[in-house]
């Protein structure tokens, strides 16, 4: 299991670099204190043009031995102090937390990724765990990894998170046209749509 913290946020008009340069200098923060780190940008979807910055700790007690750390570092801090003196972003997502429940993040060699939101009882999971292993297998043919995720934190608890991860934007696209339309793979989107509901699809690319 990884424990992923997820926040976003949205760059005011004329200062999307400065947006850009503090996620990955919060990033670094969160990185020298254990954390493994990815700094994307939302290329289509819902808060397309936002800056994603995520953060994946091996277990819970990692995660908050890391945040307790982070608290009590001036760098953190001070960047905390610059941000609200000068913002340069809203933020969307604050802090939302989630676990990986099938795969695992592959950030360095498959950055990036598709991401699609199932509305999902917890009475479902188990079924739908059942399909994403087969989608999982059908797509690792095209060197597609997938991860799924359930939220422990955030505002829709009642919901499933599917990681499709790329080496890049064409390898995304490649996947697309030959895997992602096949007959196949829309045969297990449709059986999946009987113990959930696909709400919200979006892409990110690396920084």
């Amino acid at each position: 299991m990884t424990v992923v913290a997820h926040t976003m946020a949205r760059p005011h008009p004329g200062k999307r670099l400065m947006a850009e340069n503090r996620a990955r200098q919060l990033g670094g923060i969160y990185s020298r204190h254990g954390a493994s780190v990815k700094v994307a940008s939302v290329i289509s979807g819902p808060n397309t043009g936002c800056v994603v910055l995520l953060r994946g700790y091996a277990d819970f007690r990692a995660a908050v031995k890391a945040f307790q750390a982070i608290n009590n570092d001036p760098a953190h801090t001070e960047f905390w102090r610059e941000r609200e003196a000068n913002p340069g972003a809203d933020i969307v997502v604050a802090r939302d937390i989630l676990r990986t429940v099938h795969g695992d993040t592959q950030w360095d060699t498959h950055p990036c990724s598709h991401v699609r939101q199932y509305a999902l009882a917890r009475d479902k999971v188990a079924d739908a765990m059942k399909l994403l292993t087969q989608a999982s297998k059908l797509v690792s043919k095209a060197d597609v990894q997938v991860v799924g995720l359930l939220p422990v934190t955030g505002e829709n608890l009642s919901s499933m998170t599917l990681s499709y991860q790329f080496r890049s934007v064409d390898h995304w696209a490649e996947v697309l046209d030959t895997v992602g339309t096949s007959d196949e793979f829309q045969a297990i989107v449709a059986r999946a749509a009987k113990f959930g509901t696909l709400g919200s699809a979006f892409t990110v690319m690396p920084l």
